[in-house]
């Protein structure tokens, strides 16, 4: 498909930013606070998630080197019977 023919939006279309941003009104104290505490929130969960999914895999990963130490220690097992009774 040719685009080059698309309808494109000039930068001076007449669309103007809201008058809070224009005229540089700054934010109130409660408002850069409401804003940090949110951030905080959302960097907070972020973390909690990611060392519970660490917490997860290393519970994985320990059991099943466990698994794998028994595995091996059956089979030497299996073997010195074996050489034992022949």
């Amino acid at each position: 498909m040719n685009d080059t023919l698309a309808p494109a939006r000039s930068l001076d279309s007449g669309r103007l930013l809201p008058a809070s941003t224009v005229d540089g009104a700054h934010l109130t104290l409660a408002d850069r606070f409401e804003l940090r505490v949110g951030l905080w929130l959302l960097l907070r969960s972020a973390r909690r998630q990611g060392s519970a999914r660490d917490h997860h895999d290393h519970a994985r990963r320990l059991v099943n080197g466990l698994s794998h130490v028994d595995r091996n220690h059956a089979a030497l097992r299996a073997h010195a019977l074996n050489s034992v009774r022949t």
